[in-house]
């Protein structure tokens, strides 16, 4: 589908970048020299952006945004739409514009949406907005969001292969401002092959999956082909200054301006630094080519966003050199606001005296999935507890147990001992003072976490007598682990050094082990496994069978 807006002027671009930088050739004694290198030559990415665990892909725009907004000096009451395009919002409900609208200081009377694409998403976004804008008066103003990010996420069984597509892929997020200004042209083509919808899928709980021949048969021939198109319908090859396509990866791009027969000049790229960054990548590759565009006003760019659907948009317009704003590095993530959203959202849990390596990295991963986090123990080790939460709204008891149940404002689905600290006389004190106070729910969960000894007998026979002392209003489970196996206990904080050396080790066995536990516990902390009572998890020793 051909269109044209001749009232319809894209006025400037910001975009953002998390500052931790991923070095692909820094990787090549792990993954090997020729492969990594080959890698490197064939997509051009050498290096990418990658956000810690706790930025989301509204941070980032929202940075771009707040940047464009102060540099063009609107009054944000005339900005009437908002459109976020993303893969990644914070929640499924409601949508993140609505919530971005207010963060900005939006207006009310502000339309405010998401829209569910990747790679193509900057072209249809403002193809959108341009339409929205059609029904309004002259100057009325309108903000285009699009991004999505990329981290390596925890306690994930990944090979070798998989990291290796991973290092394609880097987070961004763009703003661009769109306004209703006559005399101002927007041409556009759009192309939608319905067929391929499955070329590019992710199910919930999953990983994304991609069939890597498909997009690229569709990048060379469909992309082509309606690029070609264009020229020809509007005739303005010409005047075209740059191309901006979608940065999915050298090869693409050189096969397509090949195909298009376009001069390599005029192929802006910015895969080199950012990799393949979803529907960011346009907006980056403009900003990050800014240098280039220093003896011109305005330019006329020619964009092409292709992708996940399998979707594509064309656009041309004009764009003023001096609303193009080079890229902003950041780590920000604005939290005060943002409501638990992982999926243990709804549950309390309760860690007793977590001293060890295990039980600390338990309760960071049960953080990371945004449960209600009860703590009791020394006042030191809790203190650095806490600073290694998301969610600081925990609760620290560090007086004496009996005075626990008199200032907690929770009732607790769970509880959590490590038997590397406690004997079972003390569990089962601890626990049915717990359940006397009133502070574990009905069928709520006691988990022990403890070594694995090759023989049950002795733990059973404990289990039931801690289930027998909690009158079987409590389930009783257990996970237990082999201490050779756990040599390394990585620290999960808001910094990049986990990733790294998760990158970094050849067998990566070790690693992933200790996740195995916390996941572990984390389904029998959720609603999934409700109905499980004694029940004796044996983590395995064989995990490289998986690696």
């Amino acid at each position: 589908m051909n269109g044209k807006y001749s009232n319809i002027k894209v006025t400037g671009v910001a975009s953002a970048v998390p500052s931790y930088v991923m070095d692909n050739m820094d990787y090549v004694d792990v993954f090997g020299k020729r492969r990594v290198t080959k890698q490197a030559k064939l997509t051009g990415v050498y290096r990418h952006h990658l956000s810690y665990r706790y930025q989301k892909v509204s941070d980032l725009c929202m940075s771009a945004a707040e940047n464009l907004l102060n540099h063009l000096q609107w009054n944000r009451e005339d900005v009437k739409i908002l459109i976020l395009c993303t893969q990644l919002a914070d929640y499924e409900i409601p949508s993140t514009a609505i919530d971005l609208a207010n963060r900005l200081g939006l207006g009310k009377d502000c339309m405010a949406y998401d829209i569910n694409l990747g790679c193509s998403s900057f072209d249809l976004g403002i193809q959108t907005i341009a339409g929205l804008l059609q029904s309004q008066p002259d100057g009325t103003k309108a903000l285009l969001l699009t991004g999505d990010i990329m981290n390596i996420p925890d306690g994930v069984m990944m090979k070798n292969e998989d990291i290796i597509n991973i290092m394609m892929f880097g987070s961004g997020g763009s703003a661009t401002a769109l306004e209703k200004q006559p005399g101002n042209e927007l041409l556009f083509r759009n192309f939608c092959d319905g067929s391929g919808w499955n070329a590019i899928v992710r199910f919930k709980r999953t990983e994304t999956m991609m069939q890597g021949n498909k997009v690229f048969e569709f990048a060379i021939n469909d992309v082509v082909d309606n690029m070609t198109a264009f020229f020809h319908d509007f005739n303005l090859k010409d005047d075209i200054d740059y191309y901006a396509f979608h940065q999915a990866q050298k090869l693409i791009l050189d096969t397509i301006a090949i195909g298009c027969e376009l001069p390599e000049d005029q192929v802006l790229t910015s895969y080199e630094e950012y990799g393949n960054t979803s529907g960011a990548s346009i907006p980056i590759t403009l900003c990050h080519n800014l240098d280039k565009f220093k003896d011109k006003v305005n330019l006329q760019i020619c964009s092409c966003g292709f992708g996940v659907g399998l979707s594509m948009g064309i656009s041309y317009f004009q764009l003023p050199v001096q609303n193009i704003l080079p890229v902003i590095v950041t780590d920000e993530h604005f939290d005060e606001h943002r409501l638990h959203n992982g999926e243990l959202y709804s549950r309390n849990v309760f860690l007793m005296n977590p001293k060890t390596s295990i039980t600390k990295l338990v309760a960071r991963e049960l953080d990371n999935q945004a449960c209600n986090l009860g703590f009791y123990g020394s006042k030191e080790i809790l203190k650095e507890m806490q600073s290694q939460l998301f969610w600081k709204d925990c609760e620290i008891f560090d007086d004496e147990l009996n005075l626990v149940a008199q200032n907690t404002s929770r009732t607790y689905d769970s509880v959590i001992f490590d038997m590397a600290v406690y004997d079972m006389d003390k569990v089962v004190e601890e626990a049915g003072f717990l359940k006397q106070q009133g502070m574990l729910s009905t069928n709520s969960s006691v988990i022990l976490i403890a070594e694995d000894k090759d023989d049950d007998t002795t733990l059973q026979s404990s289990m039931k007598l801690l289930s027998d002392s909690l009158t079987g209003d409590c389930r009783v489970n257990a996970v237990v682990y082999k201490m050779e196996s756990l040599d390394l206990f990585p620290k999960i904080l808001d910094r990049p050094e986990w990733l790294e050396r998760k990158i970094s080790m050849k067998n990566s066995s070790d690693m992933v082990r200790p996740f195995f536990i916390s996941k572990t516990i984390e389904k029998l902390v959720s609603m999934d496994l409700l109905a499980v009572t004694s029940t004796i998890v044996h983590i395995s020793d064989i995990v490289n069978e998986f690696m």
